[in-house]
């Protein structure tokens, strides 16, 4: 008997992991989203879907990372550092800012022949009860058009951090918009996941970096 009730806990068990697999697929149907990528190793997920009304599709990225808010909150909003993590970024400056507000300019590089993008982004952030969100739309019209650089309209993207336990934040990214151009929507969107995973394994890097460890702290001391 004991045999048997241990059999039927242990089915059971493998309904309840079948049936919430089953459900977190349809829930991804459902809102449109298909898994395009996968890091096993470092925990990452792409996902994507077709945009309304455009040819360029949206993208969602998730992973977990060590830290705090307040860790990965110093990365998202150090400027100066986001070439080393976000793909295809050589250069980030901020034009201006106010409070939990910044106009940001970036820079990215294509593969020949395609000529440099950048974008003008109005940044803003709010703090939640579990984390941080960081939300970014373009203001092209906010910094002048550079020579030689295609300027990329509608951009936006959603940063979501939240805290999992003392450890570790749940780190959530969605992102839309067109590059602008002459870049076809099947090369763009066949390679858009690839670029999110590799924003988020630079992440994970930068998260272990000395400087935002302390960043964490003394935030954590201060309050």
């Amino acid at each position: 008997m004991a045999s048997l009730r241990t059999l039927n806990k242990s089915m059971c068990s493998r309904l309840m992991v079948m049936a919430a697999a089953l459900l977190l697929a349809f829930g991804a149907q459902a809102d449109g989203w298909a898994l395009k990528k996968t890091d096993k190793e470092r925990d990452i997920r792409v996902y994507q879907r077709a945009h309304s009304g455009s040819q360029f599709d949206d993208i969602y990225a998730v992973t977990v990372l060590e830290g705090g808010p307040a860790r990965i909150e110093a990365i998202l909003t150090d400027a100066s550092a986001m070439p080393e993590w976000l793909a295809r970024v050589t250069q980030a400056k901020v034009i201006s800012r106010k409070k939990d507000a910044a106009i940001i300019y970036l820079r990215y590089v294509l593969p020949y022949p395609f000529r440099p993008r950048d974008a003008v982004l109005l940044s803003r952030r709010t703090k939640t009860s579990e984390g941080i969100v960081i939300e970014a739309e373009a203001v092209a019209e906010k910094y002048p058009l550079q020579k030689d650089v295609v300027r990329m309209l509608g951009a936006k993207s959603r940063w979501k951090v939240t805290t999992v336990d003392a450890h570790r934040v749940k780190v959530e990214l969605w992102g839309s918009g067109e590059p602008g151009g002459l870049i076809p929507a099947m090369l763009y969107n066949y390679n858009v996941a690839d670029d999110a995973v590799q924003t988020l394994k630079q992440l994970r890097r930068m998260a272990l970096r000395e400087k935002y460890v302390k960043a964490e702290s003394k935030v954590e001391q201060s309050n």
